[in-house]
């Protein structure tokens, strides 16, 4: 199958979702102008790209990040948007109401929120709701102007769907980034971290929980990512009573620096409910102000 996107209207869309490429799925003049058709080729596939094409030469159609189905209801997408393109130049109609961004509809092809529907009840037509007196979309979900839409002409002359792949990646990779930048943040914070007494030097921090709560695995966690290897140092399990024994304090020097970081990590036994058995809250009192220190 050929698409009929220009490679320029193929940018332009592409150049909103990242680095990515359009995969033609379904094109009606080859499998039919139906619902049937469309859902054969298209169900459960996403992110997808939907394009028109009328008689006057629009070019307009949707995208959206969820699949397709016959359900019949609407689908919730905050990514959704509706386009046009004037020449090769992209115009973009973001969803307004995203909790109607697009229905399944049977008997249809690709429908943004009722608003913008292909291949309209098995017809090779395009559905378009807007004002008939102001020619412009007069419900919540998407607004543009029929004119520039598909310049009120409801004809088709073919409709083509395509899957949008490496959108994943993109995404991945973005969240991943945004992730790694917050995380190096948060750990500058802690390096550079003073009490807000002069003449203490580090502040020490008691990890309290009761047994199996994690205390000791919160610790190796923060280790690992100060050593940037994993560390399995306090010794941690599923146990019904605590397994660790004794009071420890850590100090941790991050990876490749001399200086360790201005907090000691405290662990205590697990917190148990008889009396006489691990630690009690009670006991919390009794810890002495300096500790021997293990370096890690």
């Amino acid at each position: 199958m050929n698409s009929k996107l220009t490679d320029e209207q193929q940018t332009a869309i592409c150049s909103q979702l990242g680095n990515v490429k359009l995969n033609l799925l379904y094109k009606a003049s080859i499998h039919g102008f139906t619902g049937e058709a469309f859902h054969k080729h298209c169900d459960k596939k996403s992110p997808t790209v939907s394009v028109g094409y009328n008689k006057s030469g629009r070019v307009f159609g949707g995208y959206t990040s969820q699949p397709f189905s016959q359900f019949g209801g609407f689908v919730k997408d905050d990514e959704a948007f509706v386009f046009s393109f004037s020449g090769e130049r992209l115009n973009k109609y973001s969803v307004n109401n995203s909790s109607y961004a697009v229905r399944m509809t049977k008997n249809s092809g690709p429908n943004f929120g009722d608003t913008l529907i292909l291949v309209h009840k098995d017809e090779q037509k395009v559905y378009s709701n807007q004002s008939s007196f102001t020619g412009y979309l007069y419900t919540k979900y998407y607004t543009f102007t029929a004119e520039k839409m598909h310049g009120n002409d409801l004809d088709l002359t073919d409709c083509e769907v395509y899957q949008v792949e490496g959108m994943f990646y993109s995404l991945k990779k973005k969240r991943e980034s945004s992730h790694n930048l917050e995380k190096e943040k948060l750990m500058e914070r802690i390096k550079s971290y003073k009490p807000s007494i002069s003449s203490v030097s580090e502040a020490r921090v008691l990890l309290v929980g009761q047994v199996g709560a994690g205390k000791s695995s919160f610790f190796n966690s923060f280790k690992s990512i100060f050593k940037g290897r994993v560390s399995g140092q306090a010794i941690n399990g599923t146990c019904s009573t605590s397994v660790t024994s004794q009071f420890r304090t850590f100090i941790v020097k991050p990876e490749h620096e001399e200086k360790p970081l201005p907090l000691i990590l405290c662990d205590i036994m697990g917190l148990e409910a008889k009396e006489g058995e691990g630690f009690h809250v009670d006991d919390i009192t009794n810890i002495p102000p300096v500790f021997a220190k293990v370096a890690c």
